[in-house]
């Protein structure tokens, strides 16, 4: 192994326990050590001249955790300038399942700003991405379609929203048991749905389904 090697492999390995680190933890809900052991791997990243392949993807991973922590504390202008920078890496990268992912996370960021148009065009990008990478409606692709759903259903365009959660609902059924968490979840928008029409009876039905899972 040359010196540069060594260095290289160095390098990485500090990166790699900085991220297991923030890591854990993001797990354990501590956001603000997490952000700290991310934003130290990143700053290790910035000074390195010229980055390989393995740290490109480590810093695509590092930037998507940043945004999702962000997004959970609903600082939701942090989390699109991490999503967007994580999104760029992905197409750095050439990996379409991730673009997809970040598209995703990206759609719902807009959709917490209220950018309900935006959301759409993301998480229609990110269903046209999926289906070329499996060529068929899977589970990554009902999540978006759940997704969308949520994004009709706060523009009140409640007939769109019910029809994905349907869509949705009816590929989960077919691979997942019927008590599985997924299902319960839509079982539950569904709910919400009929509420916000004032159509109680069935809204109740849907979330008396929900919470028999």
């Amino acid at each position: 192994m040359s010196c540069i090697q060594s260095v290289e492999s160095t390098v990485i390995e500090k990166l790699k326990l900085l991220f297991g680190k923030a890591v854990a933890s993001q797990k354990a809900n501590d956001h603000q050590q997490a952000l700290s052991y991310f934003t130290q791997a990143l700053n290790q990243i910035e000074s390195i001249h010229e980055t390989t392949q393995d740290i490109d993807q480590l810093q695509y991973k590092i930037l998507y955790n940043i945004c999702l922590i962000y997004k959970q504390q609903c600082n939701v202008t942090l989390a699109n300038v991490f999503i967007d920078k994580a999104l760029q890496m992905a197409n750095k990268l050439q990996q379409q399942d991730e673009v997809a992912s970040c598209l995703d996370i990206r759609g719902i960021v807009k959709r917490l700003k209220g950018d309900y148009e935006g959301a759409l065009i993301d998480h229609n990008k990110s269903i046209e991405i999926k289906l070329k990478i499996d060529n068929k409606e899977g589970l990554e692709v009902t999540q978006s379609y759940h997704r969308m759903g949520m994004v009709y259903q706060h523009q009140g365009k409640y007939d769109g929203a019910f029809s994905l959660y349907e869509k949705s609902l009816k590929i989960d059924s077919s691979v997942f048991d019927v008590n599985h968490p997924r299902i319960a979840h839509t079982y539950n928008n569904m709910g919400m749905v009929y509420d916000d029409q004032g159509k109680y009876d069935d809204a109740i039905s849907m979330y008396e389904k929900s919470l028999k899972i």
